[in-house]
């Protein structure tokens, strides 16, 4: 009798487990759950034979299967829309653990069907799978270390992880790792760094790696099968000074009390740094005078420039978020304008081969990024200002390559007015 009771509770509780996981009692059907890992975080719906089954799945979401015939036509739609951004046909089977994967960008997302019934790892052991779902980033390397360990002493786990599939597995030792991730062959370029990654025995996880905020650094979804999920986001953010200053005085940055970037001569465009994320105290010293600290927050993989414009003795900084994702077209180039000048009353435009491609550009601000024909060393860039009879600016036999992201920052004064093209990605 006491076996019986016994056996009785473990069958109890392998069902509370189930259903724990949003699993149902259906032979018929496959468990399948929507992992909605888009750039665009946008929310979204999974509709299996027509009918709604999962709605409204945020970015993140969700940890909980639900019953769906194998083998029927799915869609993907925003949520509450009738109008498929996706239609597939997953190749699923009753009984089995499956998550459908929708990743990309507005207007380009994109579905990877994952099977989760991959047997365990042995104890102590954890297997560890990644999808590349940052198309942008081309193929990627991850690196699972010790906290202090420098990169460029380690060998990835996993190296070159291309765009849109699923890379082979890797087992490692259970425990707490530092989780870096690379542009493949890169040790110096960093695209996530997560201090601390904690992989459990007999663990199955899949990392997903999307877009952040700025296009350049990356995000995390840890998948485990047949169980939750936990997202990874970036500690980091990118920064870069655009020093804009009438009489050419020099511009340093710190945040939270560390330098960042020293004595950037006006004008000129500095390289993006990595800077902790978050709420940062902010102190700038220009022309060997140091100004009072202010604070900014630095959104978790964001990229930004601190535009410096006014003079040594009157200096004017204004943040600007910068957009680094690719052009949704990659035939064609992105590029914006930044309106550093000082002393010209007249907002600011910029035409390329004489097209316009941005106006109305006042003061310390940034056009939204426009798509622009790609051309080969023949462009023409010209930037006037409202009032003025000659242009601010004016180049000629300038690149622009296809899939390539540009901003022509205009700086110093009315007087020397200068124009820097920058490709930013």
């Amino acid at each position: 009798m006491k076996m019986i009771r016994t056996a009785a509770g473990l069958f109890l509780a392998a069902a509370t487990l189930l259903v724990a996981c949003g699993g149902g009692n259906d032979r018929t059907k496959a468990q399948v759950r929507l992992v909605n890992a888009s750039s665009g975080d946008q929310q979204l719906d999974l509709r299996v034979d027509d009918q709604l089954r999962q709605g409204a799945v945020g970015y993140g979401g969700s940890a909980s299967y639900v019953e769906a015939d194998p083998g029927k036509a799915s869609t993907i739609t925003r949520a509450g829309s009738a109008t498929a951004l996706l239609s597939f046909t997953p190749n699923t089977a009753a009984r089995k653990y499956y998550t459908v994967l929708a990743y990309g960008p507005l207007g380009g997302l994109k579905q990877l069907v994952l099977d989760e019934n991959s047997a365990e790892p042995d104890a102590n052991r954890s297997l560890l799978r990644v999808v590349n779902a940052a198309a942008d980033a081309a193929a990627l390397d991850v690196y699972l270390t010790g906290a202090e360990d420098l990169l460029a002493a380690s060998v990835p786990v996993l190296a070159g992880v291309l765009p849109d599939v699923l890379s082979t597995a890797h087992i490692a030792n259970s425990g707490t790792w530092r989780l870096r991730v690379t542009a493949a062959g890169s040790k110096t370029d960093l695209r996530l760094d997560v201090p601390a990654l904690a992989l459990s025995s007999k663990q199955v996880a899949t990392l997903v790696l999307s877009p952040a905020a700025g296009g350049v650094l990356a995000k995390g979804l840890l998948l485990t099968q047949q169980a939750g999920l936990a997202a990874q986001a970036p500690t980091q953010a990118r920064v870069r000074v655009a020093a804009g200053l009438a009489d050419a005085g020099f511009t340093s940055l710190r945040l939270g009390g560390a330098a960042v970037l020293s004595n950037v001569s006006s004008p000129g465009v500095t390289q993006y740094v990595l800077v902790p994320a978050g709420t940062q105290s902010v102190g700038l010293t220009v022309g060997g005078v140091v100004l009072g600290d202010g604070t900014k927050k630095l959104d978790e993989g964001g990229d930004y420039t601190l535009l410096m414009r006014g003079t040594a003795a009157a200096p004017l900084p204004t943040w600007v978020v910068d957009d680094n994702t690719l052009p949704s077209d990659r035939t064609q180039a992105k590029l914006r304008l930044v309106n550093g000048v000082s002393g010209v009353a007249g907002a600011l435009s910029l035409a390329v081969d004489f097209l316009p491609v941005a106006g109305s550009v006042t003061a310390a601000l940034a056009t939204p990024y426009d798509l622009v024909s790609a051309v080969s060393a023949t462009a023409q860039l010209t930037v006037t200002a409202e009032g003025l009879g000659k242009p601010l600016f004016s180049v000629v036999d300038q690149t622009l390559s296809a899939g390539a992201v540009y901003t022509v920052f205009m700086l110093r004064g009315a007087d020397n007015a200068t124009g820097v093209l920058r490709k930013d990605r």
